[in-house]
């Protein structure tokens, strides 16, 4: 599994934002998003999930209590209704400053969720050199 592309979809009115098709059936029937340390979201799937609770767990006692506070205390366990969409809840929609358009980025093992505006601003100011250097190191 690999959540790759990008797509844009509107948030409602009512707070509803549709999740892509190609993604729905790899994250299963619940989910889960929370903030991200950039201005966006992160959606994992439960298995994900347990990943990141893990290595959560396993910071040190001297950062953990803000780490654990900064990702659980706004994240929100997800349940698409019949139409696919899910409800965000306000804090989260503030955190990733979320108006109108919104664009899913696949990242591999999560999705991203970026507003359409910060989502172009981050790629009009990509680094390609520090990427190139970074893919280099790694031998890609």
């Amino acid at each position: 599994m690999a959540f790759i592309s990008s797509y844009v979809y509107s948030l409602d009115t009512k707070k509803r934002i549709l999740v892509p098709n190609k993604y729905r059936e790899e994250l299963g029937d619940t989910f889960y998003v929370t903030r991200s340390l950039d201005k966006c979201l992160t959606m994992y799937t439960e298995a994900e999930w347990e990943k990141f609770l893990l290595g959560l767990n396993e910071l040190p006692n001297t950062t953990s209590a803000m780490a654990k506070e900064y990702f659980m205390s706004i994240a929100q366990k997800c349940t698409p209704d019949g139409s696919g969409r899910i409800l965000l809840n306000d804090k989260l929609i503030g955190h990733a400053k979320l108006t109108k358009d919104v664009v899913f980025v696949g990242t591999i093992n999560t999705i991203n969720i970026w507003s359409e505006e910060l989502w172009e601003e981050r790629e009009a100011n990509r680094d390609l050199d520090e990427i190139r250097a970074l893919l280099l190191s790694k031998g890609l």
